[in-house]
C-alpha cells in the first residue's frame, strides 16, 4: 500500500504543478501583449517626435538645411503621406491599448484607436515632398528643407528614406 500513496501523491503534485503553469501562462501572456503593445507605441511616439524634431530645425534653418535621422523599427509600419502631408504609423493591437473610436493628442502625436489597430498620425504644417513607407528594421531618413513655394504659400520639406 506504501507504493501506490506515493505514486498517488506524485500524480497530485504533477496535476497541481501543469495547472499552475497553465494559468500562469493564460494570465501572463495578455499582460505581456499589453507591454509589448505599450513599448512599441512609445517606440513609435519616440521616433515621430524624433522626425517632427528633424523638421523644425530644418524649417527654422532656411532652404538647403538638411539633416540625416537613424530610425528604428521594432514593429509596426510607418508611411510618409505626401498627398495629407503627415508621417503614419500602424501597429496591429491585440490587447486594444487605445479603445476603438478613441483619439488623443500625446506628445504632438494624434493617437487613434481602431478595431484591432492603432495608428499615430505625425501632421505637417508644410508641403511635403518625397515620401516612402518602411516597416521593420533600421532606416536612415533624409530631411531637407527646399525652400518656399509660393503657389502652395507653404515651406517645402523633402522627406525621403
Amino acid at each position: 500500500m506504501k507504493g501506490v500513496s506515493v505514486i498517488i501523491a506524485s500524480a497530485v503534485i504533477i496535476v497541481i504543478s501543469v495547472t499552475a503553469a497553465f494559468l500562469a501562462l493564460q494570465y501572463g501572456t495578455p499582460a505581456l501583449d499589453r507591454t509589448k503593445e505599450i513599448v512599441l507605441m512609445q517606440e513609435a511616439k519616440d521616433n515621430l517626435v524624433s522626425i517632427d524634431n528633424a523638421v523644425k530645425s530644418v524649417v527654422e534653418e532656411g532652404q538647403g538645411s538638411t539633416r540625416n535621422l537613424r530610425v528604428g523599427v521594432s514593429d509596426g509600419y510607418y508611411l510618409i503621406d505626401t498627398d495629407n502631408e503627415e508621417i503614419v504609423f500602424t501597429m496591429d493591437t491585440f490587447a486594444q491599448i487605445v479603445a476603438d473610436n478613441v483619439s488623443k493628442i500625446e506628445d504632438g502625436i494624434n493617437v487613434t484607436g481602431a478595431p484591432g489597430r492603432i495608428y499615430l498620425y505625425l501632421l505637417l504644417d508644410f508641403n511635403v515632398t518625397g515620401g516612402g513607407e518602411f516597416g521593420r528594421g533600421s532606416y536612415s531618413m533624409i530631411i531637407r528643407n527646399e525652400g518656399y513655394d509660393a503657389t502652395a504659400q507653404k515651406q517645402t520639406i523633402s522627406i525621403s528614406v
